[in-house]
């Protein structure tokens, strides 16, 4: 795996480290501006992905479509994978010393993920399609368990989705056998209740498995079909799944993958990604589209960035219209049913491919045509059938869909170059989880902008500020797994707060309160504006 030098972080210099008299090396005064923070629209989008995760099971509401069967696009699989992985950015690159919040929103996702309403549409889905498989002539039994074979296009999600939460937490909640089952007991229907029991070890090899039996050249979709851009998931899942079980799966099946992908030309002379494989008859289907396009090239850039950008440049031309007002959209002459995929498939491309202006142009486009929408703290683009206003101009399309307005425009929004290469090439290790961290905020009282321990230098560096409706200036929290027998001193801006000599703490002003506690050291702090805070050992 190709590891990403970490870059150079300039230091913040000043008296407050001499005010204490703590001996302390330039290297540890690190600016908390440096740490990258989550701005407004950032900040209510993920509210809006929590909101929708805590709702109660079968609860749906923002998240229907217009496909009544969970076939399309729109389909609840994708929505909440395209949520976690969002969630997975935030928490990766802007809060990884801020976990609860986040552990407990991914932890929901994924149990919505296990309810039947999500995977119930297996039991028909894999009796096959005509569409996916020209040369059938009936349809075949079918059978419900949606991870055992096929179906890529649900179990890679959840795999990808599962993995992550492993490594971005280090809980370890779907280790245990049993402790993702999934449950066949509808109505009037079937022979009774059914179970069908995984966990993250038996996914990693339903994954591998499927691989070696197709000959290496990817998972099906539906029967028959092999679509690159679901191909990319389980790809990401074994990665982080070999960076916390230490095994070597992902290097051998994404080398043999490629070996396939090259010979039977997944990426055209014309820098699109085939639709799809049909399988049995070892044939590549094109029709070239934004969204296929731009989801591919995506999570492909996760892995394989060489063959991401050169596609990616190579079609962004041809998908790209760039409005007068300065905003840009998908090329699209005339209405299109999956529009808004295309949209924002590309939006999230160009994020992680490095093109922030494009990026920034498609959310643009979104923010002046899309209805943001504000409710408390969250911000949502609410879905909207209608492709047309009156006096709208050309290329002016009004359709928004769930996915986008749920999933793709807050991934592209925290999105940026590399974010999910990083990601997956720099994963956390085990040291990761006893290091000092944020915990007990008073979500969404506090708003946390960013959080983030820097282990060569011995320093926590996070921003807090006021939510939204915030009603007190008083705020408390803790600092989690910090070691009191070690100096230390807290500041605020730059300026000294509290020093910890021995155990021993002294308050260097009166707008702050501390004390150890059990869970470590608690805070009280008036905060009517954003605080940049830094906690730096000696």
């Amino acid at each position: 795996m190709i590891k990403v030098p970490l870059k150079r972080r300039a230091v913040l210099t000043g008296s407050g480290a001499l005010a204490l008299g703590l001996a302390l090396q330039p290297s540890q005064l690190l600016s908390a501006t440096l740490s990258p923070e989550l701005e407004e629209k950032q900040l209510g989008q993920l509210a809006f992905i929590d909101r929708l995760a805590r709702q109660l099971p079968s609860d749906w509401a923002f998240m229907g479509s217009d496909e009544p069967g969970q076939g399309n696009f729109d389909a609840y699989r994708y929505q909440l994978a395209m949520m976690s992985y969002t969630l997975s950015l935030a928490q990766y690159h802007f809060t990884p010393a801020w976990r609860e919040r986040h552990h407990e929103t991914s932890r929901k996702l994924i149990e919505k993920m296990m309810q039947f309403d999500v995977w119930g549409y297996w039991e028909l889905t894999s009796r096959g399609a005509k569409i996916m498989d020209p040369d059938l002539k009936e349809l075949g039994p079918g059978w419900i368990d949606p991870v055992r074979w096929q179906n890529i296009m649900y179990s890679g999600h959840l795999f990808q989705m599962v993995t992550t939460h492993h490594m971005l937490f280090g809980a370890g909640e779907y280790e245990k056998p049993k402790s993702l089952t999934f449950v066949y007991d509808p109505v009037a229907r079937g022979m009774g209740r059914q179970e069908f029991p995984y966990d993250v070890h038996s996914l990693a090899d339903v994954m591998i498995e499927q691989f070696r039996v197709n000959g290496w050249r990817g998972v099906e979709c539906e029967p028959n079909a092999i679509f690159p851009e679901c191909n990319q998931h389980p790809l990401l899942g074994l990665a982080l799944y070999d960076a916390c079980y230490g095994t070597e799966h992902f290097p051998m099946v994404s080398k043999r993958f490629m070996e396939r992908f090259d010979a039977l030309g997944y990426l055209g002379a014309n820098a699109s990604y085939m639709t799809y494989l049909f399988l049995k008859q070892n044939r590549v289907v094109r029709w070239d589209q934004a969204w296929g396009d731009g989801w591919t090239g995506t999570f492909l850039h996760g892995w394989n960035k060489d063959v991401a950008q050169r596609a990616y440049w190579g079609s962004r031309p041809r998908f790209i219209d760039e409005l007068p007002d300065g905003s840009a959209t998908i090329n699209m002459p005339k209405r299109r049913e999956g529009y808004s995929h295309g949209h924002g498939f590309m939006a999230t491309a160009a994020a992680e491919i490095g093109d922030h202006e494009t990026r920034d142009a498609l959310l643009d486009y979104a923010d002046r045509y899309w209805d943001p929408t504000w409710e408390g703290e969250t911000l949502r683009y609410p879905r909207r059938d209608e492709y047309s206003l009156p006096g709208d101009g050309p290329n002016v399309w009004r359709r928004v869909q769930p996915l986008t307005g749920n999933g793709l425009l807050g991934l592209a929004r925290l999105g940026g170059r590399n974010r999910i290469y990083n990601m997956i090439a720099r994963p956390f290790d085990e040291t990761h989880y006893a290091e000092p961290s944020l915990a007990a905020i008073d979500y969404p009282s506090i708003q946390v902008l960013s959080a983030r321990y820097d282990r060569a230098a011995g320093t926590l560096v996070f921003s807090l500020q006021p939510g939204r409706n915030a009603n007190q200036p008083l705020t408390r929290y803790h600092i989690a797994n910090i070691d009191r027998n070690r100096s230390f001193y807290l500041s605020r801006d730059g300026r000294p707060l509290v020093r910890n000599e021995g155990g021993a703490l002294q308050t260097l002003t009166g707008d702050i309160e501390v004390r150890w506690s059990d869970n470590g050291l608690e805070i009280s702090q008036c905060l009517t504006s954003r605080a940049a805070m830094q906690l730096v050992y000696a």
